[in-house]
């Protein structure tokens, strides 16, 4: 259990029993929620209540379940507060599940290496494919920032991907190793042209023929999950997050706009945020 906190949680359920007249099945609904994160591999951290929301996620709980898990902690950490045991409640920077009903699945590593495995590459078609998948898991694009690509768009000295999002918005993205490589191999064998990602005649791929090449390949490699390219783009986020990248710097890597952060687009020419990204990410290597 994490950080020898026995002695604690009793203690909080002796106060729900004792203070706030919870009763016995109460109280002891309370333990097993407290306990389930308490003996999962995470940190205490936010970080941490993350992995473990992801994990809850993944073996199929729903909203109001992680919310009631979440509550049970919330309390948790008021009182180890109280004592002074933490420094700060690390359920203060996530967001409330309720949020979270049409969020995609997540793929783990091995269902994204087995994907990414999925296209023939020894034809042009496959290569294209192989690039275009490798291009959202490493980037973390939108489908329609992909099919917008050109190749002016790429740095190849450093890298790097100049990036149109929402609103016109650019950024900056780092292109992994593994995807530098495929996306070389595919404009070596395409046809001279403005898109990076084209059909047999030349003309841009659509977001739609984008998302069924993704099922298509996701049914070859065995997935039972409904995949789509934003579940690339999200697992790309998940696993640099479970990894240990920080949250602000996902914002960046993904292009997310808020009243907070419109003014805060990414510059990954930053040595720092390339760097981290090239340590955390699966693929970057």
């Amino acid at each position: 259990m994490k950080r020898g906190l026995e002695k604690e949680l009793d203690a909080f359920i002796l106060h729900l029993e004792t203070q706030k007249g919870l009763s016995p099945n109460t109280s002891s609904a309370y333990r097993h929620d407290i306990e389930e994160f308490l003996n999962f591999k995470g940190p205490l951290s936010s970080e941490g209540i993350l992995e473990f929301v992801f994990h809850l996620y993944s073996r199929g709980c729903s909203p109001s379940t992680i919310h009631r898990k979440l509550s049970a902690l919330n309390q948790f950490f008021i009182f180890l507060l109280e004592k002074k045991r933490i420094e700060k409640n690390p359920l203060d920077f996530i967001d409330k599940p309720r949020k979270w009903e049409h969020l995609p699945s997540v793929l783990s590593p091995e269902e994204v290496e087995n994907l990414l495995n999925a296209p023939d590459t020894r034809t042009p078609k496959g290569i294209r494919d192989r690039a275009l998948l490798e291009l959202l898991y490493s980037s973390g694009l939108r489908v329609s920032e992909l099919c917008r690509l050109k190749t002016e768009d790429i740095d190849f000295n450093r890298g790097l991907l100049r990036v149109k999002g929402k609103g016109s918005k650019e950024r900056m993205v780092p292109i992994g190793e593994e995807a530098f490589f495929w996306l070389k191999r595919h404009l070596e064998n395409r046809k001279a042209g403005t898109f990076i990602f084209t059909s047999k005649r030349g003309n841009p791929l659509s977001r739609q023929r984008v998302w069924q090449l993704i099922k298509e390949y996701a049914k070859r490699a065995g997935i039972i999950k409904k995949v789509s390219p934003h579940t690339l783009r999200h697992s790309f986020a998940t696993h640099i997050l479970l990894k240990g990248a920080d949250l602000r710097v996902i914002q960046e890597l993904l292009g997310h706009a808020s009243i907070k952060t419109t003014e805060i687009y990414t510059h990954l020419a930053n040595p720092q945020l390339e760097e981290l990204y090239r340590q955390k990410h699966p693929r970057a290597r």
